[in-house]
């Protein structure tokens, strides 16, 4: 039994929000440009601008969270910021829960959340996972909250969890 999920920004409304935000200020840096209000150094401020804007999409765009139960234990990985596999086996887990709340008040929004004993990976979902580790809770959104109970189900039944 295996219970995989990626997560990502694209496709939300967070992705189209950064063009509504990114296209006014080209459109404005254009303008002033052309009017010759940016002086000489238009071209290399549209190129920043624009370079920045792109590098910061593109950022925002890949950022996902890749989460897989196990009857071995949770893993988990958060694109491109952390690229290997963080394995949490069921022994050492104090308590794991799915709870419905999308995560995004209580975990103060979207994205990866730290805390000096939380760290939260919040995306767009209804239902969060916590687990509380023996010095920290971590927090993963799911859009499988039957899958996942089913796991954990399982875990107590072989005693796998305290």
């Amino acid at each position: 039994m295996v219970v995989n999920e990626v997560q990502g920004f694209r496709g939300t409304i967070l992705m189209y929000g950064i063009i509504l935000l990114e296209l006014p200020t080209l459109i404005l840096l254009g303008v002033l440009w052309q009017t010759g209000k940016l002086g000489e150094d238009g071209p290399f401020i549209m190129g920043f601008v624009f370079s920045l804007m792109v590098i910061v999409f593109t950022l925002l765009m890949n950022i996902r969270l890749e989460l897989r139960l196990t009857t071995d234990g949770l893993s988990y990985r958060n694109p491109p910021f952390l690229n290997r596999w963080t394995k949490i086996s069921p022994n050492e887990m104090k308590s794991i829960e799915v709870k419905k709340m999308d995560g995004l008040l209580e975990y103060g929004g979207v994205g990866v959340r730290f805390s000096r004993k939380t760290k939260a990976y919040i995306f767009f979902a209804d239902h969060v996972v916590e687990v509380q580790l023996a010095k920290k809770k971590l927090v993963f959104s799911t859009h499988k909250p039957r899958e996942v109970d089913e796991m954990i189900s399982y875990w107590k039944e072989n005693e796998d969890l305290k």
